[in-house]
């Protein structure tokens, strides 16, 4: 391990000329830990974009029940519940670890009550909100789910496993790759073996293995974009031994070098554009599948 400083010189950030992305980067956790009301007088602990987060949430799966057909409240928040905290649940099991959603007296009840001011108010009042102004509140909580994904997957996927340190799994790339992955779709892994999102559910052998989702795919690539542009993964410190390792490890070194601050930045903010795209696109295709129902629907009636 004496040798890893020789083989691995301190690089300079491909950012370094640029004070205010490192700005905006040193910035990132704490705008996303952000409270509605957070001064020394007054205290309200509840995060704004953990209550955006859980917004978007609610409103999906408020639209999936629309399209499928409602199924008894209790059910249906227990599946609003999954999906939020589905990546941590996933991971969480992995590593062995507590359940973080049980860590804290605010997560649970925050997420519970955004679904059902969704569901419960007088006349679908958030709901129709969302609807009229869709597809802008579709992209923009979208956005903003993307903004605290790329950042749960770096930080508190890959980051917390290698730094799980004296334990062999801190070493493992495959670790590394598993969790931070999980982390981003894991309710979506559930969803796929167990269907909660149907009314009755049923465990059966996942899709995703033959139709890779969307969420899947972009957790998958934050992590180890992440991992290659932080340099965090080097084989001479990590599997000597292995064959090849000098010329893999000059391979990597290829790719522009982030501090672990600025790949965190630059994740959320390619998380947040690709699930915005995303969101506008499946915007459309939900209003026209609206459509169809409410059209075959009058006709049932004629």
């Amino acid at each position: 391990m004496e040798a890893t400083s020789e083989t691995l010189p301190q690089r300079i950030s491909v950012l370094s000329g640029y004070p205010m992305a490192q700005q905006m980067a040193s910035a990132y956790p704490s705008i996303l830990s952000k409270h509605w009301i957070d001064n020394e007088d007054v205290a309200l602990p509840i995060g704004i974009f953990a209550t955006l987060h859980a917004i978007r949430i609610a409103y999906e799966v408020r639209k999936g029940m629309h399209l499928n057909g409602r199924q008894p409240l209790l059910q249906e928040l227990f599946t609003m519940l999954t999906f939020s905290f589905g990546g941590a649940i996933l991971t969480a099991l992995m590593l062995g670890r507590p359940q973080p959603w049980l860590e804290n007296n605010t997560t649970v009840p925050i997420y519970a009550s955004a679904y059902l001011l969704m569901t419960c108010l007088p006349a679908d009042l958030l709901y129709r909100f969302l609807r009229k102004t869709s597809p802008v509140s579709d992209m923009f909580l979208a956005s903003v789910d993307g903004l605290i994904r790329g950042y749960g997957v770096t930080a508190a996927g890959v980051d917390m496993v290698r730094n799980m340190k004296g334990h062999p799994i801190s070493d493992s790339l495959v670790a590394w790759i598993v969790i931070g992955t999980s982390l981003g779709s894991g309710g979506g892994i559930i969803d796929d073996f167990l269907q909660i999102s149907r009314a009755r559910w049923s465990f059966r052998t996942p899709t995703m293995f033959t139709q890779v989702s969307l969420d899947i795919k972009l957790s998958f690539f934050a992590t180890v974009g992440y991992i290659l542009s932080t340099h965090a993964w080097s084989f001479a410190e990590h599997a000597p031994g292995f064959p090849f390792s000098s010329l893999l490890d000059s391979i990597l070194g290829m790719v522009p070098h982030l501090s672990n601050q600025e790949a965190h930045m630059i994740s959320g903010l390619l998380c947040s554009a690709v699930l915005g795209t995303a969101a506008h696109l499946r915007a459309r295709e939900f209003a026209a599948a609206e459509r169809r129902m409410l059209e075959t629907a009058r006709s049932k009636k004629d």
